[in-house]
This record gives C-alpha cells, structure tokens and sequence, in this order.
C-alpha cells in the first residue's frame, strides 16, 4: 500500500534469502581482506588525458580539474593509480615548473632592471636626451615584475556582480512569452 505514493526509487520487493552453507572460519577472514579493483592500464593516452594531466600539473583541484575535462572524481582517482597517466603527469608538472621558473626568472630580472634604473635616476641627474624609458614606465615595470615574481601587493577583495534585477526581468519576460504561447495554442 506505501507503492502507491511513492514519489521516487523503485517499488519495494520482499526480501528472501537462502543458505547455501554454513560460514566458517575461512570465509569470516575472507571479509577483512581488501577487495580493491585495479583497473586495465590505459592503452592509449587520449587528448583528454593529456587536458587532464595538464590540469592537475598546474595545481587545480583533482575534482576542479575533472569537471573541467569531463570526467567524474572517481574515474580522475583512478588514473591517478595508472602507470601511464602517472608518467604524464610527471612530463606534465616538469614542463610546468620549466615554464613557470624561466617566465619567473624573466620578470624578476626585468623587474630588478627597472628597479636599479630607477634608483640610479633617482640618485643622478639624468638630461631628457638619456631619458628613453619614463619613470613611470620603470615603475609599472618593477610592479609588473613584483607582482607576478611573488612580492606585490596581497588583495583579498572578491568583486561579484549578480545583476539580480535583471536576471528577475528576464524571467519574468519568458513567462510573459510562454503565457501569450499558450493561450495561442488553446484558442
């Protein structure tokens, strides 16, 4: 009688079970020990692989990253443990840090070239003709390589724009024109 209501899952069944033999010792150990599935190794490394393996390189998240490459956490947990997605993510997270510490090295030494161009401006007096770069050009630069090489300044300012008032027109402008649709389709 609680089926008729039922407003999710499957009808309930009745439960039946049968013995087929009486458990013993050897079957209560068989309970502890671990079950892990292993899955079949990759066969071959796709694009999205590789997506993936550039994502978490990179430091995102590993359920960031699978949303992002369309995979779901579990499948992302699993090739995590695969031998030929580990080496990707090894080429991947080299590749990265190579990138990341020459593109570093660049703007820490443009930054302290602007930096020590700077103070020698500001030390000497310097005729316009020597003047190629602004002072406030050098400054950009220094902030420029400041900010990027980790010694700018720390924001914790999150702006967020909802436009809330416009979104509720919006609705309100589809239920108007679903409304007109209907009585359209009636008479």
């Amino acid at each position: 009688m609680n089926d008729i209501f039922r407003v999710n899952g499957r009808a309930s069944r009745p439960l039946s079970a049968v013995q087929v033999r009486e458990l013993d010792d050897c079957d209560m150990a068989l309970l502890t020990e671990e079950k892990g599935s292993v899955a079949p190794p990759l066969k071959r490394l796709s694009e999205r692989h590789h997506a993936l393996a550039r994502c978490l390189a990179s430091g995102m998240e590993d359920g960031d990253a699978a949303i992002t490459c369309g995979y779901v956490a579990s499948r992302v947990s699993i090739l995590k443990a695969d031998p030929a997605f580990q080496e990707l993510l090894v080429f991947y997270r080299q590749d990265v840090n190579s990138k990341y510490l020459d593109m570093h090295g660049v703007l820490a030494g443009l930054s302290l070239d602007a930096a020590m161009e700077l103070r020698e401006r500001l030390e000497a007096d310097i005729s316009a003709e020597e003047k190629s770069i602004s002072v406030g050009q050098l400054m950009e630069l220094t902030k420029l390589g400041a900010d990027r090489t980790g010694f700018g300044p720390q924001s914790s300012q999150l702006n967020v724009t909802v436009d809330l008032a416009g979104r509720l027109e919006a609705a309100r402008k589809r239920v108007e024109q679903r409304r007109i649709g209907s009585q359209a389709n009636d008479g």
